[in-house]
């Protein structure tokens, strides 16, 4: 990262020291003010009047300035309609995270995704939850579309599913949506890479898929290649975002697609309509791919590649992805604007 230039940070101090303070992280003037305002109307909501907010919101600009993201220090993050509260050791949730989600939503509403509709009511798991955001926006944003509806969150970390869960209630209190007996929003521990979990949710019927998985490599991890910022490294959690040693990698995969590999395996378990998976980048893009046309579960479906803006028009001049597969090449279409984000399959159940 280039450093910044003495002129900027002179004129910042000029303004105010807190301003100053705030370049580091955010790079130029105007993105400093807007996150200085934030702040600062946050210390005037959260701190007591016996305490000094100048010091507070002093204390909070330098610790940003530092790298520690805003989300943390401000306590939310904002997500399509509703309000997510975020807390060190669960990874923040991401604008590609919320775009991917919202088009998820629309092409289900749009009768895109065969056999999805709304006097069938629909059920959708997603693994890996971490705040809960993708579960409960697809939930309120498909309560008027489905009389019946079941949306469940899953993780493995206590962390994560506090906070998932303190989400539902908080979202609720602020009338972002409504849990009632037909339409269920849950949050639960399940390890996708345990067997018995997976047939336990098997008794159920799930409709679609969704999971952003750790797809991160350890040396990614270590120097911070691409799109992975220092600030991510040293603040968010790793579970999150790398897979673990102790996960065993099957034969003729890559141990940051590990999570893919069991997940549609998981997939061949639960048999859904269709499946929303969230990667890296075009590499593993390409990887995943490549392995999902040898596996019987896709061949034959209807795959498509999100970019990080799905609903966007392509401004990066390729509308498809080819790879090769089984031995023979396969074209998939590439559809948004921005870095390739996800995969997307439907019609694997009817």
């Amino acid at each position: 990262m280039p450093r910044l230039p003495p002129w900027l940070l002179r004129q910042a101090k000029q303004q105010s020291h807190d301003l100053a303070a705030l370049l580091p992280a955010c790079r130029d003037m105007p993105s400093a003010r807007n996150e200085l305002r934030w702040i600062e109307q946050h210390v005037r909501e959260t701190t007591a009047p016996a305490r000094c907010s100048s010091s507070r919101v002093r204390e909070l600009c330098q610790s940003r300035g530092r790298g520690v993201p805003l989300q943390y220090i401000l306590g939310s993050q904002p997500f399509g309609h509703l309000d997510i509260k975020c807390r060190p050791g669960v990874l923040i949730p991401r604008p590609e995270t919320e775009a991917y989600t919202c088009h998820l939503v629309d092409s289900i509403k749009r009768g895109q995704v065969p056999g999805l509709t709304p006097a069938r009511g629909l059920s959708i798991i997603d693994f890996c939850t971490g705040t809960g955001c993708i579960p409960l926006l697809l939930f309120a944003s498909l309560q008027r579309w489905a009389a019946r509806l079941d949306v469940l969150g899953v993780d493995i970390a206590a962390a994560a599913l506090r906070l998932a869960n303190d989400n539902v209630h908080h979202n609720e209190q602020q009338g972002n949506l409504s849990v009632n007996e037909q339409q269920r929003l849950s949050i639960s521990r399940t390890d996708v890479f345990d067997d018995a979990d997976i047939e336990a949710l098997a008794a159920t019927r799930w409709d679609v898929i969704v999971s952003n998985p750790p797809y991160v490599s350890q040396r990614v991890w270590d120097y911070g290649h691409g799109q992975l910022g220092y600030s991510v490294r040293k603040y968010e959690p790793k579970l999150a975002l790398v897979p673990g040693q102790g996960i065993a990698v099957p034969d003729g995969w890559e141990r940051q697609d590990v999570f893919y590999a069991r997940l549609l395996d998981v997939a061949s378990v639960l048999r859904p309509k269709a499946m929303l998976l969230e990667l890296g980048d075009e590499a593993q893009a390409r990887r995943i791919l490549a392995h999902m046309a040898e596996h019987p579960l896709v061949r034959g479906l209807v795959v498509e590649v999100w970019r990080d803006w799905p609903d966007g028009a392509d401004d990066a001049g390729t509308q498809t992805l080819d790879v090769l597969g089984s031995g023979q090449p396969w074209s998939v279409p590439v559809k948004g604007a921005g870095h390739i984000r996800c995969i997307f399959v439907k019609g694997m159940r009817q």
